[in-house]
């Protein structure tokens, strides 16, 4: 995606998960998901 598409997508929250591997990035979106809320 380019930096034009990216802003017509709006703000999207992330979350930011930490493991003993490190830290991974999610928009909210795919989190709840894989919660199953």
């Amino acid at each position: 995606m380019s930096a034009i598409e990216t802003q017509n997508l709006g703000m999207v929250p992330i979350v930011i998960e930490q493991s003993g591997r490190g830290e991974r990035a999610y928009d909210i979106y795919s989190r709840l998901l894989r919660e199953r809320v």
